[in-house]
């Protein structure tokens, strides 16, 4: 599977799998997903990663999952330890499912990592820590996420179910659903804390660059950095941009949208498709085949 054609699967996904890990994984054996105290996965968001915290036969380790071709190919996975090819099984939407590269890491603790940090001034001390990102270090606060700047103090107070790493000026975040309806929603913030994208969405995955990934009742489409619609929510599923084109699928029917959101080519033409490669190559699969086929889509 070269990675020009990689779909790597959606922070969600990854969570499902580590949640029941029994046969999902190639090689790891006595994996346990370690959970806060709400009963929910521990786990810290970067741009084109999640890192779950987990226990290998009662040992703790951090287990770093990969969900953009970008964070992959960049060469930084070692940072997060061992990388295993193909590990973790995940399922797709059609029921089908394939193995993913993970990287995993010894750490000292399975709920606060084992990182440089400075001293906490704050009389309020935060519970765990995450990685250092632009100038502002992800920290919890009893069930709650916020950020600190270099002297340790509360750059954006803990408010957040959960939140990731900044890049490139934004991270993703999880508030609590609103009117006291169950569950959580997500959103994109500035350094200051302020929602450049509205916590309304069921699932979000920023690229950190330009995009936006957000999915809402089922429904998939794109945004910018300033929340503007780029590809409108309608699609049961859909990739991330790779040389100006996303995969998008509705209807169990395949195909391309462009950085205008508009399908290109034949449209939802295709029994399956995967990413262009940096040639303007993507293969694809027509229906009654069982193989796939190349289209130059520039």
């Amino acid at each position: 599977m070269s990675a020009p054609h990689l779909i790597l699967p959606t922070i969600g996904a990854y969570a499902e799998a580590v949640a029941n890990p029994e046969g999902r994984f190639a090689t790891l054996r006595g994996v346990r997903g370690v959970t806060d105290s709400r009963g929910e996965l521990s786990y810290t968001c970067g741009a084109g990663r999640v890192t779950f915290r987990v226990e290998l036969d009662g040992e703790p380790y951090d287990l770093t999952c990969f969900t953009t071709p970008a964070a992959l190919g960049q060469g930084e996975q070692k940072r997060y330890g061992n990388l295993l090819p193909r590990e973790l099984y995940v399922f797709r939407a059609d029921g089908t499912g394939d193995y993913f590269p993970v990287a995993v890491r010894k750490t000292h603790s399975p709920n606060i990592p084992h990182i440089d940090s400075p001293s906490i001034t704050d009389p309020q001390t935060p519970t765990a820590l995450g990685e250092w990102s632009e100038g502002l270090q992800v920290a919890v606060l009893g069930d709650r996420f916020g950020y600190l700047d270099p002297n340790g103090l509360w750059a954006i107070e803990p408010q957040f179910v959960w939140a990731g790493d900044f890049c490139e000026g934004r991270a993703d975040v999880t508030l609590p659903a609103p009117n006291g309806e169950e569950g959580t929603l997500m959103g994109l913030i500035d350094p200051n804390g302020a929602l450049t994208i509205p916590a309304v969405y069921d699932d979000l995955s920023w690229d950190g660059s330009r995009y936006a990934y957000v999915e809402r009742d089922g429904r998939h489409g794109c945004l910018d950095r300033t929340g503007h619609t780029v590809v409108p929510l309608e699609y049961d599923w859909m990739g991330e941009f790779s040389y100006g084109f996303a995969v998008v699928s509705r209807e169990e029917r395949w195909g391309y949208v462009d950085e205008r959101g508009q399908l290109v080519g034949e449209g939802l033409a295709y029994a399956d498709a995967r990413s262009v490669g940096e040639d303007g190559i993507a293969e694809v699969r027509l229906s009654g085949s069982d193989t796939y086929t190349p289209v130059r889509l520039f």
